[in-house]
C-alpha cells in the first residue's frame, strides 16, 4: 500500500522545518533552473520524481505565467533511476499525480496536469542500503541533472520506550521516546496519532471515530550516527494539544481509543537542508538565506524515508484521568 501523503513529504521542509524558509531568486535573466524532488521509499508501491522549472524572461509577469503549464514543466526529459549496486537502469514514466491519486494544491502554479515520473516499485525493486542515482535529460545541450542518495532501511521500534501501557503522565513529567533506525537516516520527525470515538447526544450509542495528529518533534537529528535515538514527550504538551486540536463538546460523548506512535526517517540530504536553513535563521542571521540542494543543477532534493508505525497505546488510570477531568481537557466531554 502507498504511504499517504507522499507529496506532502516531497515539500517536507515545512514538515521538518515548521516555519523555515528558503528564498531564491526566480524572476532573473534567463535560466533554465529544474526544480526537482524525489523521496525514495521501500514502503511505497511506485516511486516518483516532481521535476519543474523556474526562470522567466526579464520583463515577464511571474504571476500569469505560473498559471501556464508549459512554463513550468518540460515538455520532452527523460528520467532514469539507475541502482548503483546492481547497475540497473530503469526509465520513469510521464504521469499525471491527479489520476495517481496525489492532487497538486491549488495556488498560484499550474495544477492540472499534475506532471510526475513514476516507476513501479515492482520493477525497480529497491532495497535497504542500495545507492540510487536520478539522471534527468532536458536536451538541448544541457547538462544532464543528477543526484544520489542511499535507500533507507527499517526503522526499529524499543518497546520498552515507552511502554504501550500509560498510567500516569503528569504535565511536568516527560516519557522518553526511542528507536533504533539503520546507518542511512540521520533526521527524524516524531508525532502520535491521538483516536477517540465520538458520539451526537440525539444517539449517544452511535460512534463515529476520529483522530487528530499531535506533533512532538519536527526534526531530530542523529548527528553521532548513533544506533539509538530518542526524544522526549511531556504530558503537558499533549494534553495542551489535546485541548486546543478538539472542538468543545457541545454535547458530544467521547471516549478515548488508543494512540499510534509515528516516527518518520529520512536521510543525508534532508538533514543537510534542515541544517542550513535553521543555521542562518536566528536573531544575528544575514538578509540572504543559504539553500541546500543535492541536486548537480538547479535546486531540490532527492532522498529516502522510513515510516515505522506503533500501534496500541493505552491511557489508564491517572493518565485517563487527566484526560477526562483535567485543565486542558475537561470541557471536551471524555468519559
Amino acid at each position: 500500500m502507498r504511504i499517504l501523503g507522499i507529496f506532502a513529504l516531497l515539500v517536507t521542509a515545512s514538515f521538518f522545518l515548521g516555519s523555515c524558509s528558503t528564498d531564491f531568486e526566480l524572476e532573473a535573466d534567463w535560466k533554465d533552473i529544474p526544480v526537482v524532488y524525489s523521496f525514495i521509499s521501500t514502503q511505497d508501491t511506485a516511486h516518483y520524481v516532481r521535476i519543474e522549472k523556474a526562470f522567466l524572461e526579464p520583463g515577464g509577469n511571474a504571476l500569469e505565467i505560473a498559471k501556464v503549464t508549459d512554463s513550468i514543466y518540460y515538455a520532452n526529459i527523460t528520467v532514469e533511476l539507475q541502482n548503483l549496486n546492481t547497475g540497473q537502469s530503469y526509465t520513469l514514466q510521464r504521469v499525471d499525480g491527479n489520476d495517481e491519486g496525489y492532487p497538486k494544491d491549488d495556488g498560484l502554479f499550474a495544477n492540472n496536469p499534475n506532471v510526475l515520473y513514476k516507476i513501479p516499485a515492482s520493477v525497480a525493486n529497491f532495497q535497504g542500503g542500495n545507492q540510487i542515482r536520478l539522471t534527468i535529460n532536458r536536451g538541448d545541450e544541457l547538462e544532464p541533472v543528477t543526484a544520489e542518495t542511499t535507500v533507507l532501511n527499517e526503522i526499529d521500534s524499543i518497546s520498552s520506550s515507552p511502554t504501550r501501557v500509560i498510567r500516569r503522565w503528569l504535565y511536568q513529567e516527560s516519557k522518553k521516546i526511542s528507536w533504533r533506525p539503520g546507518p542511512e537516516a540521520k533526521i527524524f520527525d516524531v508525532r502520535f496519532i491521538f483516536y477517540y470515538k465520538e458520539a451526537q447526544p440525539t444517539t449517544p450509542t452511535v460512534f463515529e471515530r476520529k483522530s487528530v495528529e499531535w506533533v512532538v518533534d519536527r526534526s531530530v537529528f542523529n548527528e553521532t550516527n548513533s544506533d539509538r535515538v530518542e526524544t522526549e514527550a511531556f504530558g503537558e504538551s499533549l494534553y495542551s494539544f489535546l485541548g486546543n486540536a478538539i472542538p468543545k463538546s457541545n454535547g458530544e460523548i467521547r471516549q478515548f481509543d488508543g494512540m499510534e506512535l509515528v516516527v518518520t526517517g529520512a536521510g543525508e540530504e534532508l538533514y543537510q537542508y534542515v541544517r542550513v536553513a535553521r543555521s542562518n535563521t536566528g536573531i544575528t542571521s544575514s538578509q540572504s538565506i543559504p539553500t541546500y540542494s543535492n541536486m548537480s543543477e538547479g535546486l531540490g532534493i532527492m532522498t529516502s524515508r522510513y515510516t515505522m508505525r506503533r500501534p496500541g497505546f493505552r491511557l489508564q488510570e491517572e493518565a485517563l484521568d487527566s484526560l477526562i477531568s483535567g485543565v486542558y481537557t475537561k470541557g471536551l466531554g471524555f468519559r
